[in-house]
């Protein structure tokens, strides 16, 4: 075995050593959410007529969100969990990772040291993506065992299928923005305009997927939202759909390879 494959497989040992903490701390972090949502299902089911005559009022943007029919357990899952606090927190932890991945690595002066072994810079890139990536998919597999463990104890029960598939979609969902965030970050060097660009693609996408339905001018733009391949048809009443996860594995591939191509290219900062 050559000396650049033994530095190589040890660079990925020590990326997923490097993702652990934070691999526990989120994982308890979405655990806890879908657990407190849990608790809340039976007093939101007691009300359910009520409720939903409430939600039946609410504007044509909220409903593109959250969905139409709150009060059953897919609806519930939908308006609560995989529309709102799943994503944001899975958002942040995948755009912050692939941040972090070389500009994070290149900001603290450690990337030179890494650069200096006999590590190409492909490999470097290769290790942090797969270790963030596999995080990601760790916290959807959290978030499945979660809700299919406790959900039916509190009338939450949901086909393990379709509970599935919303799981997937949500962690391509991540995957695809921390793409996002690794090729700004590998392009610039900066992890803050690799956060904020990211980040503010992805307001802008939640924007335009709840909007775009009710405003005529903005149609064009809801196919370029990864919200809109990520909910829609929903995944807890319809299962996997193949075009929707070849949307997102395409977003987070050409991603990859825009972070490999800008880093091969370019000069480090001193």
């Amino acid at each position: 075995m050559s000396t650049a494959t033994v530095a190589a497989h040890g660079f990925f040992g020590k990326s997923l050593r490097d993702q652990r903490r934070g691999a526990i701390g989120w994982s308890i972090g979405l655990a806890s959410v879908a657990l407190m949502y849990a608790l809340f299902y039976p007093s939101i089911k007691a009300s359910a007529a009520d409720l939903q005559a409430y939600m039946d009022k609410l504007p044509e943007a909220f409903k593109n969100v959250i969905g139409n029919d709150y009060t059953s357990a897919a609806g519930y899952l939908r308006g609560e969990l995989f529309s709102s606090m799943g994503p944001i927190l899975m958002l942040v932890f995948a755009i912050g990772a692939g941040a972090r991945a070389i500009a994070g690595e290149e900001e603290n002066r450690s990337l030179d040291v890494l650069l200096s072994t006999p590590l190409r810079r492909r490999t470097v890139l290769r290790g942090k993506a797969v270790a963030a990536t596999g995080v990601a998919v760790l916290l959807a597999a959290v978030l499945f065992a979660v809700v299919a463990l406790i959900g039916p104890s509190f009338d939450l029960g949901i086909g393990l299928a379709e509970l599935g598939a919303a799981c997937v979609m949500l962690a391509l969902l991540a995957i695809a923005f921390g793409s996002i965030a690794l090729a700004v970050g590998s392009a610039t060097g900066r992890r803050v305009m690799a956060d904020a660009v990211a980040g503010g693609f992805a307001v802008f996408a939640v924007i335009v997927n709840a909007m775009a339905p009710s405003v005529s001018a903005l149609g064009p733009l809801r196919p370029l939202s990864p919200f809109r391949w990520y909910l829609d048809p929903d995944p807890l009443v319809t299962g996997l759909h193949p075009v929707n996860v070849a949307v997102l594995v395409g977003i987070a591939v050409v991603g990859y390879a825009v972070a490999l191509v800008a880093f091969r290219r370019r000069d480090l900062a001193a």
